[in-house]
């Protein structure tokens, strides 16, 4: 339950509930003292016309009895007696109908000439409401004045305002519902996107090759931001497990260059003092083999020393345009019994770092690409500058590699290749790590491999 109330789904819904409903209750309160305004300006004025209306008929009746009776020749006693008789049950017969006419409105009168006291007509239902209440005055000669009112009581006026106010009310309450179940609907769309994040993520944990699914809007954003996490998080990963193996490696390998060095060249020597005497004999088809695998082996070595062993980067200013000049040159001695094009585009641009280990660098990564074509094809290097770095990249159009294959080139002793010891590619990361550099690669297969590097300019 706290989890609910917790929840967006429950928040977005108050929070649009309140605002419909402080929204209809504010419309209805200006609609309601509209309407209320209105009423009372109306009915002050259908009052005062019953009013004048009791005024008239009064002024009308006693001018008829004052000529009828020639009041100026009588007493004052005479003439209240004559209005008694004759005034009185004429104006109340006036005014009960006025009041059959008039329902809803309660009348009175106080005229001392025909009523020492009030008399008032009202329903008693309204005994103790509010009124709106209109007096007029009324004049006779030589009579004390008089006063004739008219009320409505306001439970009356107001009924239009409460029948309004009602219904007010019933919309506030379908608008809040329907309110409710709009942004119901809407957050469940949203709540299943969330949950399928949620629920992303959870696989993310265990796999960051999973990737979460497209989705539109900022949640789309959001996936696409997790998504673009998960990949940076497994190339950090990857990197740091790649780091750990070379620093182990190095360690590794500098015991075991310094044992097999020796023996080594031992061996290779006095396999040639035996190939010379063996010259021309059966048994120097055994020597042959012993030759070429120590050659083989003395590579190995070279390169183990090479890369357990790193010297510090001697930085040079060189032009990046002249290097691979050179570079290319070196790399076509590979490539004698292929029909390569090498094709160099590059800026006129002047870098700083180790030229020897660049040059190592780069021809590894050429003497791959060369191995990687079987006969024809096209080797691609472009260079220019992107902020603080230049960006080399190299591409052929060789065989390709698989996603296994790319997952572990960087890896030391990974190689596809018979003669290979995986250690080329190993050196060409360490290197472009020691300047602070980093390295892409793309590749499909049957469609050609391009790596990509950055170093500083």
């Amino acid at each position: 339950m706290k989890r609910f109330f917790q929840s967006i789904r429950f928040q977005l819904t108050t929070v649009l509930v309140l605002f419909v409903v402080l929204t209809m209750v504010f419309v209805t309160s200006v609609v309601i003292n509209s309407v209320r305004n209105e009423i009372f300006s109306v009915e002050t004025k259908r009052i005062e016309v019953v009013a004048d209306q009791l005024v008239d008929k009064y002024q009308k009746l006693y001018e008829g009895n004052a000529l009828q009776w020639d009041f100026g020749h009588l007493t004052l006693d005479k003439q209240k007696f004559y209005l008694q008789k004759f005034l009185k049950p004429a104006f109340d017969e006036y005014f009960k109908n006025l009041k059959k006419s008039f329902p809803e409105l309660e009348m009175g009168y106080y005229i001392p000439p025909i009523d020492n006291q009030v008399v008032y007509l009202s329903n008693p239902r309204y005994k103790l409401s509010k009124k709106l209440t209109i007096i007029k005055p009324i004049y006779t000669k030589k009579m004390q004045k008089g006063y004739v009112f008219v009320d409505e009581p306001y439970p009356i006026i107001m009924r239009p305002v409460n029948e309004i106010r009602e219904e007010s009310n019933r919309v506030t309450v379908y608008s809040a519902l329907l309110a409710a179940l709009f942004v119901l609907i809407v957050t469940s769309i949203f709540t299943f996107k969330i949950v399928k994040i949620k629920k992303g993520l959870k696989v993310l944990e265990k796999d960051l090759d999973y990737r979460l699914p497209r989705f539109s809007g900022e949640i789309g954003d959001i996936a696409i931001s997790i998504n673009a996490m998960a990949e940076s998080l497994k190339k950090n990963i990857e990197e740091s497990q790649r780091n750990e193996a070379l620093r182990t490696l190095g360690l590794f390998t500098a015991g075991v260059v310094h044992e097999v060095r020796n023996p080594l060249t031992s061996i290779k020597g006095f396999a040639q003092i035996l190939e010379k005497k063996l010259s021309g004999k059966p048994e120097e088809k055994y020597i042959k083999p012993i030759l070429r695998e120590t050659d083989r082996l003395s590579r190995i070595v070279k390169d183990l020393l090479n890369y357990g062993k790193p010297t510090p980067l001697n930085k040079t200013k060189f032009n990046i345009n002249k290097f691979f000049g050179i570079v290319v040159g070196l790399a076509k001695q590979f490539a004698t019994n292929k029909n390569i094009n090498f094709d160099v585009k590059c800026d006129d641009i002047e870098l700083y770092a180790d030229e020897k280990k660049c040059e190592e660098l780069f021809l590894n990564l050429l003497i791959n690409s060369i191995q990687a074509i079987e006969k024809d094809g096209d080797i691609k290097i472009r260079c220019k500058k992107e902020g603080e770095y230049t960006k080399i990249v190299l591409s052929d159009t060789g065989k390709g590699m698989s996603k296994n294959q790319l997952d572990h080139i960087f890896v030391p002793f990974y190689t596809t290749k018979a003669e290979g010891t995986g250690l080329g590619l190993a050196i060409v990361y360490r290197i472009v790590k020691e300047h602070g550099g980093r390295i892409d690669v793309q590749s499909k297969k049957g469609e050609g491999t391009t790596f990509e590097i950055y170093l500083p300019t």
